[in-house]
């Protein structure tokens, strides 16, 4: 009869405390101990950490049983798989130590299998509803009687997998608006490289490391809604630190930066206005946390997920009777060097429990609320034995196909050629990848925007079969990312859609347009490129020669180069460099200037700066057209004014700046009259 547990040393609920924060949280602290997941009253998933690092998961439903863990990663045979589960059905073994006795794998290849086991379960607790609740058993061993030793995985790369893959957006948005318009920079305790981040991800970090940067900058690299994520999960996990105002002050000017250029967005029908870029932007970082649909696949019937889990005989238990990890195995350092946190929790200690209870939701959530700068993640060096890559399941099948493999020593999945049915599945990911950022929500589900909420439902879940990561056959892992853009779409559409308010938000929102990710992208760069023009405006006015102010305009027509007065300005800044000074480039700079004015007719400023650029190439009499049209659209364009003013009172000859040359001087026009307000305005 087992002994009734003692009371929980700690509790919560996802809907407080994510499952992400609850990972962080036991690695700052080293914790060692169980985590028991629970919905209602049925245990869900039971956790054990050691050192604050996941080493055994055993799960309510089994579930990525070793053998086909192997079998996918190509460490074992089709065979050699349903070998041993004969062999496990004639004696109660492990199937890890049967695949030892049989020669199939070495000690080395069982750890990476075990490790990659650990980790596709942990991965599987991301998706756990919000109304999940947790109970931390400290020192306790809830699992010492299941499967072999413990094997502690390093959960740096598992965590950035699950928090991309399932993010709990209240918590991103109360993150980001903690972060607001701040600058971010790298930690100098960073681990950035443990992290497994994808090509397009690193870009965004190397931006990171170069200089310190804002969120739209990573916004930018990775789109909206990764870079969110991105920044959300570097703050929980202390690789980045905010610069207050007195170190944003001394930062110096952010050069261009060698990262590719902002992503291209379909430009949408008409210049959006600020009401529909708010709503989209609000309607963003306020998409709920949706369920993901994972089709889990079991390899045999009847076998549990206990003989799944480690092979191996039981390891020496500890005075608290937790098993220790074999020798060689990743043990973590003790927690003694481990920083605390700036924000002391509030213990609830009831009468009949000497340690008290502490809510780690409250804890965790003072923690990101309150503290300005939390310390850096303490280092926790990698596993000896770095674990293989998840490798995902067959896309849109109910169980994987094994490998075509005649012996162990089967080329492993990604150097295998694709077979005709591989390829035209690859092609079908990338073109719907593609795609589905010119889509609204309704096309992304592929159902009529009256739809009830029940259709919506169904949709999702049919395409989240289909489309989840972890469907993919091992020969495709290079598209994941592709795979996981489209998944992530279909989570956030189904979120918006199946909640009413937000449903009302998103109609207002498709009507006015900007409804799709391409259009939130585009607003996002026209609002940014309209914050930064500002900025550049107050600069000129002080300096015209500010290097950083031209920076500003170059970054202002990256992000919007439909703006003519993005345009204009630039042109202008880049004729008053010495190459730009003579008579022929002066008018080389007039032709960019007509290409402002055909995008827009009633741009002040190419008018204006085309006008001073002709009376620098002594061409008085355009000079004076562009002028009297700069004053005609901005009465208050006291430059334009004056020109015309001088222009008059010397008799319509202009006089050639110092050093200028190229042909004589024009003969003199007959005197203008200004009529209207002009002519009130400067009547002798």
């Amino acid at each position: 009869m087992q002994n009734p547990l003692p009371a929980p040393t700690a509790s919560g609920a996802f809907v407080k405390t994510p499952f992400p924060h609850l990972l962080v949280y036991a690695l700052e602290r080293r914790l060692t101990g169980t985590f028991e997941l629970s919905q209602g009253a049925i245990s869900t998933a039971t956790m054990l950490v050691i050192g604050g690092c996941p080493a055994k998961i055993r799960t309510h439903q089994p579930m990525h049983y070793l053998g086909t863990v192997m079998t996918e990663l190509g460490m074992i045979s089709p065979d050699q798989l349903q070998t041993s589960l004969a062999r496990m059905q004639e004696s109660s073994r492990l199937q890890g130590q049967v695949l030892l006795e049989m020669g199939a794998i070495d000690p080395a290849r069982l750890d990476a299998a075990l490790r990659s086991q650990v980790e596709r379960k942990v991965e599987h607790l991301f998706g756990l509803p919000t109304e999940t609740t947790f109970a931390y058993y400290d020192g306790i061993d809830l699992l010492q009687g299941f499967g072999g030793p413990p094997t502690p995985i390093d959960p740096f790369p598992v965590l950035w997998r699950g928090v991309r893959e399932a993010p709990a957006w209240e918590h991103v948005d109360a993150t980001l608006r903690r972060a607001g318009t701040a600058l971010l920079r790298a930690s100098p305790s960073s681990q950035l490289e443990r992290f497994a981040f994808a090509p397009n991800e690193w870009q965004a970090i190397e931006l990171l490391r170069q200089r310190p940067v804002r969120v739209v900058d990573i916004t930018n690299i990775v789109g909206p809604g990764v870079g969110q994520i991105l920044v959300y999960f570097l703050m929980i996990m202390k690789q980045v630190e905010l610069l207050d105002a007195q170190a944003q002050a001394q930062a110096a000017p952010p050069p261009q930066p060698s990262a590719p250029a902002p992503r291209q967005a379909m430009n949408p029908q008409g210049p959006p206005s600020s009401g529909q870029a708010f709503a989209r932007v609000q309607l963003q970082r306020q998409a709920a946390r949706a369920p993901l649909i994972v089709e889990e696949q079991v390899a045999h019937s009847g076998a549990n997920d206990e003989r799944a889990s480690s092979p191996g005989m039981r390891a020496p238990v500890s005075a608290f009777g937790m098993q220790q990890p074999p020798t060689g195995a990743f043990v973590p350092p003790p927690p003694a060097s481990s920083p605390a946190l700036p924000v002391e929790p509030v213990i609830n200690a009831p009468a009949a429990s000497p340690g008290g209870l502490m809510d780690i939701g409250s804890m965790i959530t003072q923690t990101i609320q309150q503290s300005a700068m939390p310390p850096a993640m303490p280092s926790v060096p990698a596993p000896s034995v770095p674990a293989p890559a998840a490798v995902p399941h067959g896309l849109g099948t109910t169980d994987p196909p094994p490998p075509a493999a005649t012996s162990s020593a089967a080329p492993p999945p990604s150097t295998r050629p694709l077979t005709a049915e591989q390829n035209a599945l690859k092609t079908k990911i990338l073109e719907r990848a593609e795609q589905i950022t010119s889509q609204d929500y309704f096309q992304m589900l592929g159902i009529e925007r009256d739809a009830a909420p029940e259709a919506v439902q169904k949709a999702f879940i049919g395409l989240a079969k289909v489309w989840h990561p972890d469907r993919l056959p091992p020969a495709l892992v290079d598209v994941k990312d592709a795979c996981s853009k489209v998944f992530t779409h279909l989570t956030e559409a189904h979120a918006t859609l199946m909640d009413a308010s937000k449903r009302q938000d998103y109609m207002t929102l498709l009507k006015e347009g900007g409804a799709t990710p391409d259009d939130q992208a585009k607003i996002q760069a026209i609002l940014e490129a309209a914050t930064e023009f500002q900025k550049a405006e107050f600069l000129l006015k002080r300096n015209m020669g500010d290097p950083q102010a031209y920076e500003i305009i170059k970054r202002c027509v990256a992000l919007d180069s439909e703006q003519a007065d993005y345009l204009a300005t630039l042109a202008w800044l880049d004729a008053q460099r010495p190459e730009w000074l003579s008579r022929e480039k002066t008018l080389e700079k007039t032709l960019v200037l007509d290409r402002c004015i055909q995008k827009n007719p009633n741009c002040e400023r190419a008018f204006f700066y085309r006008g001073m650029l002709y009376k620098r190439a002594d061409e008085p009499n355009k000079a004076l057209k562009d002028f009297k049209k700069a004053a005609e659209l901005n009465p208050r364009n006291l430059d334009a004014m004056r020109e015309v003013r001088l222009h008059n009172m010397r008799g319509g000859v202009s006089k050639p700046p110092p050093g200028m040359s190229g042909g004589t001087a024009s003969k003199p026009a007959p005197p203008e009259t200004l009529g209207g307000l002009f002519g009130k305005l400067f009547k002798k």
